[in-house]
């Protein structure tokens, strides 16, 4: 797992740029902030940006990391997790908060986010987003919190075929009892549960549609994920393997500007609302993915090739949504996408290689 650490020049760098994207960050300063699912690929960084703010701009933040496994947290935050401001909760966030916690926010990331685990655990898919929403939402509801942000996806849209764009409003199809699917059907009712509570209960409660995003703290060993497994294949100096047609069309962005967008949404957003999130001047085919990847670093002479994938427990999904992504809604609160492909895939292995070198 990719260890933080702000003297790794590359994680230092994003904290700084995530901070001049979001002047407005300064309002967490002092506050109490939950975080399920800490130790995830996007939550951590978000967390590790909250620590950046304690150590840079003593900022204050007391944050509450929700990690079910301490041996995760340990080897995620290392010497940042015994800081007196983090505050590890290992509590499934199937069951209630502890009411001693009382956070200023709530931020809802818990979730098995990867089709490599929709096969065999369609159940612990589906329950983080439903089961576990609602017992942060009820807790929201109780306890008077300044902001609540639930991580969703684009998987909601299911197949989104024949739309121009696909804004909040469309409406794509989606077979609930399709292999595979567990995922994006508990991201809608977990949607669904929370607009409920922000219109009967007044939760403030703000909906993040994450599309796909990359970074340093992706696990090159073990996430199938194509963007996974090809920055892995750098890092091992192996050609990248494509185990698809590579023609899926995704709008790849860089974490940094992922997580610029959802303290936005967090802090600007309109309660009840739910925001895409996503890069779509970076919207390209998987084959396309490759290449650049192999260009980014021709002296290692890697070079692409396709192979049926092996792993029968990686569900490919049902849905396909080959149209670009709006994120109108998203650039009014005021975010812009910065980071390249080129630049976010070269920072992410230089990050991923500084990280290796210090073991």
């Amino acid at each position: 797992m990719f260890k933080i650490s702000f003297s790794n020049p590359i994680i230092k760098t994003d904290m700084e740029e995530i901070f001049l994207n979001v002047p407005e960050s300064t309002r967490l300063f002092h506050k109490k902030i939950y975080i399920s699912g800490a130790s995830g690929m996007i939550a951590s960084y978000l967390v590790s940006f909250f620590i950046w703010l304690n150590e840079e701009q003593n900022a204050g933040i007391e944050i509450y990391a929700g990690i079910r496994n301490g041996q995760k947290c340990d080897l995620r935050f290392g010497e940042y997790a015994k800081k007196s401001c983090f505050h590890l909760i290992q509590k499934d966030v199937l069951f209630p908060l502890p009411d001693d916690v009382q956070p200023d926010y709530v931020i809802h990331a818990a979730s098995l986010a990867s089709p490599q685990y929709y096969g065999l655990y369609p159940v612990e898919t589906m329950l983080p987003n439903v089961v576990g929403t609602y017992q942060l939402l009820e807790y929201a509801r109780n306890h008077d919190v300044d902001g609540f942000l639930f991580f969703s996806s684009g998987a909601v849209y299911g197949t989104a075929e024949g739309s121009v764009s696909i804004s909040e409003n469309s409406i794509g199809l989606l077979d609930y009892l399709a292999r595979g699917n567990s995922y994006g059907e508990s991201k809608r009712c977990g949607e669904a549960l929370c607009f409920s509570y922000s219109d009967e209960y007044h939760v403030p409660v703000k909906i993040a549609r994450i599309h796909h995003t990359y970074g340093p703290t992706i696990d090159i060993d073990n996430d199938s994920r194509v963007f996974s497994e090809f920055v892995g294949n750098i890092v091992k100096y192996q050609d990248i393997v494509i185990k698809s047609s590579g023609e899926s069309k995704r709008a790849f962005c860089y974490i940094t500007d992922t997580i610029s967008a959802l303290l936005i949404i967090l802090l600007n957003g309109k309660n009840g609302e739910a925001y895409n999130v996503g890069n779509p001047d970076e919207y390209i085919r998987i084959r396309d993915l490759a290449a650049v990847l192999t260009s980014l670093f021709p002296e290692r002479n890697l070079s692409a090739k396709f192979e049926k994938r092996q792993n029968d427990a990686y569900v490919s999904s049902p849905n396909s949504r080959l149209v670009p992504l709006d994120v109108g809604r998203l650039k009014g609160l005021g975010w812009e996408n910065k980071v390249s492909i080129k630049e976010g895939f070269m920072r992410t292995v230089q990050a991923i290689e500084y990280e290796k070198r210090q073991v």
